[in-house]
């Protein structure tokens, strides 16, 4: 999926994290930025927290880097300034400019969820002063609804790092616990992913799963009776999926 947003401040980080640009002011006075994802294997996502989530992770971060260098490259060679947003060297929030640019909601985790994969993509950015037609907003009411009512992912966070308030408490989006997210990455030597394995929405893309959140989006009944069905055919807290036996050696 691709959207194209208005870059406003807010989307902005405001100084640098990385040991290349730590404590320095993000400077980026680009108009527009256009913003895609890209889709995680669900077999591999399924065994989060063990290693291949960190393993498919990596590969779409690479595959959406890829991209964005290729699609500034390309503007760049057009005469427009262009800067390509790639894990390690992001200058923007991801998840809230793929939001505005219609490509979801934040969901309780706090990531992007979208309305057929859920959390399970990554995202890219490429922002510029190219001009194009802007998409538009396409908010999703259901997908919040939804996750106001699920709490699965706050459920089998083995950090217990996600909210489990029904509404968000900062009255916009969930938050949750950065450091209890990130040291529970140090400690199990993973990028764990869990609560993206057990979204409801991350199921694999076949008919009765795409059936299903087309109904979702359209029925607030199909909504309360969702989670409970899908606790009954997949459990509440679904089993991590096993490792082929070459991935264990």
């Amino acid at each position: 999926s691709m959207g194209i947003t208005p870059l406003k401040s807010g989307h902005l980080y405001t100084i640098g994290g990385r040991r290349h640009n730590y404590g320095e002011s993000v400077v980026n006075d680009h108009k527009l930025a256009i913003v895609f994802t890209v889709e995680m294997d669900h077999r591999h996502v399924s065994m989060a927290p063990a290693g291949p989530i960190t393993l498919e992770s990596s590969a779409q971060y690479l595959r959406a880097g890829n991209i964005a260098v290729q699609v500034a490259e390309f503007i760049r060679s057009l005469g427009y300034p262009a800067r390509a947003h790639i894990d390690g060297n992001y200058q923007v929030r991801c998840p809230q400019l793929a939001r505005d640019a219609g490509l979801g909601e934040i969901g309780r985790m706090g990531l992007l969820m979208t309305p057929d994969l859920g959390p399970r993509v990554r995202i890219g950015v490429v922002t510029t002063d190219l001009s194009m037609e802007c998409s538009p907003l396409n908010q999703n009411p259901s997908v919040l609804d939804f996750c106001s009512r699920c709490k699965k992912c706050a459920q089998n966070c083995p950090a217990q790092a996600i909210s489990t308030a029904r509404n968000p408490e900062s009255g916009t989006d969930w938050r949750i616990d950065q450091e209890a997210c990130y040291t529970y990455w140090c400690k199990s030597g993973t990028d764990c992913g869990r609560c993206i394995a057990v979204c409801p929405y991350s199921h694999s893309s076949g008919m009765l799963h795409s059936a299903m959140r087309y109904l979702i989006r359209k029925s607030g009944l199909i909504r309360r009776i969702a989670v409970p069905l899908d606790n009954w055919l997949f459990g509440q807290r679904p089993q991590i999926q096993k490792m082929a036996e070459w991935m264990q050696k």
